[in-house]
């Protein structure tokens, strides 16, 4: 018999003030890098978004901690401590997340490149609004196989070009549920950027800050609750989640791994999916 558990957006409420705790934990770290790289970009004199965006990159060691709250709330619904599962996530994976930090910043850099180059030359030439509406149609693509990128990345034990190769098909693999992501995404981004246009002085600090501290979490909430069950579906399942197993929603410890011995190719150890060591060795 299977287990009534509360929704995503029912846990967000419910265990804000933690969920809150990881995205601050994390905010803390970009807020710094890119700080840094804003009084770099200024003191060398090439001060511009493209340079300013350099704290993305390390910032992006601190992201697998924030990844793996977000799933253990959102999608196993297990509560776990959030210090010490955003740390063990960050020793684990941190490493990996460099090079996405640096996929994520070209997407980002580009993206941005796009939009200020292309997206002003598109009000007055339509050549620009052609060239526009490419590059807004593949940074969408991108933006979602990222999303996939980092939760996998925090889930199952792949090698690198496994992950890229698995978080591009997966745009087209579950494209209404990617949809769905890309609108969440559009509507917050649409209200960040609505209230930076008609505020000002104080108040617009103010927003910045709110924005800073609120933007990761409730946009990688979101996003992991939408396209977590394709991702299982497709990939492979989470730990303590499979359709009818029974799950401890107030229970902060961590499931017990699936047994070496299985015949599976791939098997559940600490929360990820690695290759079966014992049919590795009978290769």
């Amino acid at each position: 018999m299977k287990r009534n558990d509360p929704s995503a957006l029912r846990v967000f409420f419910q265990k804000f003030p933690r969920l809150l705790l990881a995205g601050a934990m994390y905010s803390a770290a970009l807020a710094a890098f890119t700080a840094l790289a804003v009084l770099a970009a200024r003191l060398s004199g090439f001060y511009n978004i493209i340079v300013a965006g350099l704290g993305i990159i390390p910032s992006s060691v601190f992201l697998p901690g924030l990844v793996m709250v977000l799933r253990k709330y959102a999608v196993e619904k297990q509560f776990v401590s959030v210090p010490k599962t955003f740390w063990e996530a960050v020793r684990e994976n941190g490493k990996a997340f460099l090079l996405h930090g640096v996929v994520i910043y070209l997407v980002t850099a580009c993206a941005a490149f796009a939009f200020l180059y292309y997206g002003l030359g598109a009000l007055v030439n339509t050549s620009y609004a052609m060239v526009f509406s490419l590059y807004m149609l593949f940074t969408c693509v991108l933006v979602i196989a990222l999303s996939y990128l980092v939760l996998m990345s925090v889930t199952y034990e792949l090698r690198l070009r496994d992950l890229y190769k698995n978080a591009l098909l997966m745009v087209f693999a579950a494209l209404p549920r990617n949809l769905l992501a890309l609108l969440y995404i559009f509507v917050i981004g649409a209200g960040v950027v609505s209230a930076l246009l008609f505020t000002a002085g104080a108040l617009r600090r103010v927003i910045i800050g709110f924005c800073v501290l609120l933007c990761p979490l409730v946009t990688g909430y979101g996003v992991t609750a939408i396209i977590s069950k394709s991702m299982r579906e497709n990939v492979g399942e989470f730990v303590g989640v499979a359709d009818g197993e029974p799950k401890e929603a107030s229970r902060e410890e961590p499931t017990a791994p699936e047994s070496l011995e299985s015949d599976s190719d791939y098997v559940f150890v600490n929360g990820k999916m690695i290759k079966n060591p014992k049919k590795e060795a009978e290769k």
